[in-house]
């Protein structure tokens, strides 16, 4: 399976093999992974809704959950440091106009 990576003023972010997810009803939680020298296991409580946003991330595009959060952190970093830079996301549907995307 391909990794993804993305680059973030100047740190590489992996998008890349599942680390897995403990427990839904445990407090948040940071620690090192003990299966990497550069990761960590974070245990996070999302609402149902973000929950499923999640799911189809992952099963639409074939990859695990963790996979898909890494992706959307990435993402959401790319876009926030191309609109600081003065940037616009633009959006353009089949046979449509092109639109600016808005973020709140």
């Amino acid at each position: 399976m391909a990794t993804t990576n993305f680059t973030l003023q100047g740190k590489k972010l992996d998008t890349g093999q599942d680390s897995g997810v403990s427990g839904e009803n445990q407090s948040p939680s940071v620690q090192d992974s003990p299966n990497s020298t550069s990761g960590k296991r974070i245990s996070v409580l999302m609402t149902d809704e973000a929950a499923e946003l999640l799911q189809y991330l992952a099963e639409t595009q074939g990859i695990s959950k963790s996979e898909a959060l890494r992706k959307a952190i990435a993402t959401e970093a790319y876009f926030l440091k191309e609109r600081k830079n003065g940037s616009q996301i633009l959006l353009q549907k089949p046979n449509e106009k092109i639109r600016e995307v808005i973020f709140r």
